[in-house]
Parts: C-alpha cells; structure tokens; sequence
C-alpha cells in the first residue's frame, strides 16, 4: 500500500481530499482511486467524514487481514493530523460505500469542448481553478 492523498478542495478551514493507492493502478493504469475525505479544522480538532471505497475495503482486508484496515485508517488520519499547526484530536466518522453507488452532481457552468481555452484548465496539482471551482 502507497498511500497519496490529493486535494480536491480547500477553503479557510476545510478541505475535500481524493485518496489513491499508487501500488494499485485501475483500467488506465493511474493510482486506484480508494475513496474521499472532507475535513473540517476547528479550534481544538478535526472533524470530518471518511469514505472508502468498499471494494477497495474487502479487497484490501483479505489480502492484510482483518485488522488492516485500522491500520489503513490511522495512516490516513495521520496524514491529516501530523502537520504543523493543526490539531492532533480527530473525529471522523468512517464509511464504506460501494463506489458504484456514488456520483458527483453539480451546476457548474458547462462550456462546450472548443470554448475551453488553456487557461481555464484546472491546476493538475490540486484539481482547482483560479475561480476555486473543481472540473
């Protein structure tokens, strides 16, 4: 397990954060997509929501057993707490959907194919746009 963690979003005190294992590539070889934290930072602790992916889940407890998805839970929120600055209490609540039952739906501006230009493309590194919207 690689585990990389990308955000996706991020205002003042919370962030969206895509999570990947890059020792798993899926059909176009990229990392596998494992499933998506939303992290809110408050006075004194981190509160958020933890999704991941539950094919990824049962995959990964049979080849580690079962506890290894503790394990995999805690390097996560580790990834999030350890930073400078930010609190060490955590509660997050953990979930594991199927990732066919999950969908982004959004009413962003829909440009067609020829009118998006260069400079509209979203930073690679973080999925964001100049207008902070997520493409």
């Amino acid at each position: 397990m690689n585990l990389k963690l990308r955000r996706s979003a991020r205002t003042a005190h919370s962030e969206e954060i895509s999570l990947f294992d890059s020792d798993v590539k899926d059909e176009n070889g990229e990392a596998l997509n494992i499933g998506k934290l939303d992290v809110h930072y408050v006075d004194d602790q981190i509160v958020g929501t933890l999704l991941i992916w539950a094919e990824y889940a049962a995959q990964f407890s049979a080849a580690n057993g079962q506890g290894a998805m503790t394990g995999l839970i805690d390097e996560i929120l580790d990834e999030i707490s350890e930073p400078l600055g930010v609190a060490a209490e955590y509660g997050i609540e953990v979930y594991y959907p199927r990732l066919d039952q999950h969908e982004f739906v959004s009413n962003y501006d829909e440009l067609e194919d020829d009118e998006l230009v260069e400079d509209e493309l979203p930073d690679e590194r973080d999925g964001i746009e100049g207008n902070g919207r997520i493409h």
